[in-house]
């Protein structure tokens, strides 16, 4: 039912007087506004990254694709409808291809389809991947590859079918950028000896149980930070004794020359001269037998697993150099 407003307009220039004219407004019921109206997608990407992620090592030269696949959380919003409400959700892909520091956009004002959510909820989850995204346009990119490449940038729309028949085409009926999502492929600079590393005890000495400052034991785990060094190329490390020194942490300094793929201790503190040799690596463990200049008098020793969960491998066959 309309409601309506009866705005009476009295003006006198000198006093108040009666007034004769009525003017009926007529606002519309907000049952008769469709729910399209303010229907829109939420994005929000599971995880730390949002973008697909192109590695350069910095330490080793090395590219791959560290981000290939992104689960995005969608939350259907509107004023007027739930997502009971709803039939069927339609996701299409757009693309702008980075050409020559241009970009060519793909897919025209239709897009492709990329997925289907049928009676989807007020939450639901689509993933994506980097080749699901290069097979959708494989033949339509004006530059010649055989994959996504790092600056391109990707747009989602949608099309929201509700269980009345009404449809909302973002694609159509766009304003602003809530009718809209986009996301990219973009480099980033990692480094192989840079990173917070869990650090796991497998082994420890009698005068390091006795004398380490943390109180190791076989099994007592701790983080050890690599962070740049002052000079290009070499890194400090927080801890080169794991916890296991007496009296706190003892730092030092590293560099890795990936030609030879040698780690060379360069600086270390002098009264706790902390060595170290590789004894077994994989690409996420790193096994350290941990020594001092108090090894021979105070059984002060042991072996460590460093561990990475970055993405990245330690370099199988490297060889420690204590300078």
């Amino acid at each position: 039912m309309n409601k309506y407003i009866l705005i009476i307009l009295c003006v006198s220039i000198f006093s108040f007087q009666a007034c004769d004219d009525v003017e009926e407004i007529i606002v519309p019921d907000a049952s008769n506004i469709s729910w399209v109206t303010t229907a829109n997608l939420e994005f929000t990407a599971q995880g730390d990254e949002s973008s697909f992620i192109y590695n350069v090592n910095k330490s080793t030269g090395e590219e791959f694709w560290g981000v290939s696949e992104l689960t995005f959380d969608v939350a259907f919003q509107s004023n007027g409808a739930m997502a009971s409400d709803i039939s069927k959700i339609d996701i299409y892909a757009f693309i702008e291809e980075e050409v020559n520091d241009s970009y060519n956009y793909l897919g025209g004002d239709s897009g492709k389809l990329i997925t289907t959510i049928n009676n989807p909820g007020e939450m639901f989850q689509i993933t994506v991947t980097k080749d699901m995204l290069y097979d959708l346009y494989q033949g339509d990119f004006l530059s010649s590859r055989t994959e996504i490449k790092p600056g391109d940038l990707f747009e989602f729309k949608w099309v929201i079918t509700g269980k009345d028949g009404t449809v909302f085409d973002s694609r159509e009926n766009c304003s602003g950028f809530n009718c809209t999502f986009g996301f990219l492929a973009e480099f980033k600079i990692v480094d192989t000896w840079l990173g917070e590393f869990e650090a796991t005890w497998v082994e420890v000495g009698p005068g390091t149980i006795t004398y380490s400052y943390t109180g190791v034991v076989v099994g007592a785990k701790r983080t050890v930070i690599f962070t740049p060094g002052e000079e290009e190329g070499y890194y400090d490390v927080d801890d080169m004794a794991f916890g296991g020194a007496y009296s706190g942490p003892r730092g030092g300094t590293l560099t890795y020359d990936a030609e030879s793929n040698i780690l060379t201790r360069v600086a270390v503190e002098t009264y706790y001269e902390s060595n170290w040799e590789v004894v077994s690596i994989t690409p996420e463990v790193l096994t350290i037998k941990w020594t001092n200049n108090f090894t021979d008098l105070y059984g002060e020793y042991g072996t460590v697993e460093l561990t990475r969960t970055d993405g990245l491998s330690w370099p199988v066959g490297v060889t420690i150099v204590n300078n």
